[in-house]
């Protein structure tokens, strides 16, 4: 987040009503992206999985997006290597096999250099509401020295806004969605501004993923490095970014090759298991 929007935001904090006002969390989704540049990424995941046997499988994870498709590979030293390519409604695998994914967001979050696709994915998703990016009164054109400005006059109340305590730290919680036993929120890390916690609660049942350790990595934009899983608390997947890196047009090519190499690749049943796991939520 460059020097400027982050005195924005905290000036927006000094002048808020210690009551419970909460700004619209426009500033801090685009402090998500700032850096980012468009170009073909490949991100590196590395990921440990609880399977329902109690055992924890160590998995590789790569994607890019090439020509509009996300190209994603998954590699485990037990199973193999597998390619799938990554859409609105799951993974297709070239082995024919398809895992659905309940949500957009994650996969949207990595692969987007625009705040404002990944806005719409939450809006689409009802993880927040349009209204709460929206930060000052239609009426307030601001001028002049910021200290001068009547924030306290021009700022809008956002009631699904709030403050929250996450597994990794106080956040910004917006409630896109919260009807009987529902609920649908995103969460921004307070000081940093960073995506915390994506959360789908069901009944009883709360499921998250959470992010954490905000870096800068060398190919543009900052990216949580460390990442988990839980449902109804318990940590389910652990995750670390090992690498985002930036793909020549021979490493396209390259990349391109090796996974139509993969079409002949089998899903082995165990490993589509802990994949569906892995993918459920993203």
């Amino acid at each position: 987040m460059n020097s400027r929007s982050l005195f924005l935001f905290n000036l927006v904090l000094s002048f808020a009503p210690v009551w419970a006002f909460v700004p619209p969390i426009s500033v801090a989704l685009k402090a998500n992206f700032e850096g980012r540049k468009p170009g073909a990424f490949e991100t590196v995941f590395r990921h440990q999985i609880l399977l329902k046997t109690g055992e924890t499988l160590s998995v590789e994870e790569r994607f890019t997006k090439l020509n509009g498709k996300v190209y994603v590979i998954f590699k485990s030293p037990v199973y193999g290597d597998f390619g799938a390519t990554w859409g609105k409604t799951g993974y297709q695998f070239t082995s024919d096999k398809k895992i659905a994914s309940r949500s957009q967001a994650f996969m949207v979050y990595f692969t987007a250099n625009q705040a404002d696709v990944f806005r719409e994915v939450l809006i689409d998703e009802k993880l927040a509401k349009r209204d709460q990016f929206i930060q000052y009164k239609s009426s307030f054109a601001p001028e002049g020295d910021p200290a001068q400005w009547d924030l306290n006059e021009n700022l809008l109340a956002q009631p699904a806004l709030s403050f929250a305590r996450t597994p990794v730290g106080p956040s910004i919680v917006a409630v896109g969605l919260e009807e009987g036993t529902s609920r649908k929120a995103v969460f921004f890390e307070k000081n940093t501004l960073s995506l915390s916690r994506l959360e789908w609660k069901n009944d009883k049942e709360v499921t998250a993923w959470n992010f954490s350790q905000p870096q800068k990595f060398s190919g543009g934009g900052t990216f949580p490095k460390d990442l988990f899983f839980q449902v109804d608390g318990r940590e389910i997947i652990r995750s670390q970014v090992i690498s985002r890196t930036l793909l020549d047009e021979k490493n396209k090519k390259q990349w391109l090759s090796r996974f139509s190499n993969l079409a002949k690749n089998s899903l082995n049943e165990s490993f589509e298991d802990a994949l569906r796991i892995l993918l459920g939520y993203r």
